[in-house]
């Protein structure tokens, strides 16, 4: 039995056709050279999606959004909805590509309301796509136990023998742990499961 590609599905092709491979590759390279600014275009994308779709579920509800100002805590965004908190940590990837692993601060995985959210977007526009989610089953719960993961690696710093320093106070977190491919509706679903407006 075939399978009909989905709408989304369907876009994000003729989204990856309409680049030719070089101007993909500029795309690509761009995508890490500004990866503070893509990240900010998404964080706002993200914002937007999910406060439309608490306002299509209940006008009154307010998705209140906090930005941590220093990155030592682990978190980039706080999200309220009434009583209920989420301290996220934002990744990113685009379609093309999907890490196998996000690094995660340990104090950070502790933390009530902890959670991790891989942002998915097209190499083409920024377009958010899907999402991923790490966190604990409500918003007052921490992350999942990730103590006996890996250690991470510090990126692009190496020590005399050529080695990454190990970074002993985060973990790679396995893409495997994440629910995947996630609309903005099942993302706040998960950000807010026991919310009214849900």
């Amino acid at each position: 039995m075939t399978t009909t590609p989905s709408a989304s599905q369907q876009i994000n092709a003729i989204r990856k056709t309409s680049l030719n491979a070089t101007a993909r590759a500029e795309r690509i390279s761009a995508l890490a050279e500004r990866s503070s600014y893509v990240e900010n275009v998404l964080c706002h994308a993200l914002v937007a999606s999910l406060s439309s779709e608490v306002w299509q579920r209940d006008a009154r509800a307010s998705l209140q959004v906090f930005n941590s100002e220093v990155d030592d805590s682990g978190f980039d965004l706080v999200l309220t909805l009434g009583p209920h908190a989420r301290y996220i940590q934002l990744k990113q990837s685009h379609d093309e590509k999907t890490p196998t692993k996000c690094s995660v601060r340990l104090s950070f995985s502790a933390m009530p309301g902890a959670c991790v959210v891989l942002m998915a977007h097209s190499v083409v526009d920024l377009r958010l796509s899907s999402f991923r989610f790490v966190g604990g089953a409500v918003s007052s719960d921490p992350m999942p136990l990730i103590d006996a993961l890996s250690r991470s690696k510090a990126p692009g710093r190496r020590n005399a023998e050529g080695q990454r320093k190990i970074r002993e106070h985060y973990r790679d977190v396995p893409i495997r742990m994440f629910r995947r491919a996630l609309s903005a509706a099942e993302l706040l679903d998960r950000l807010f499961p026991s919310s009214n407006v849900v």
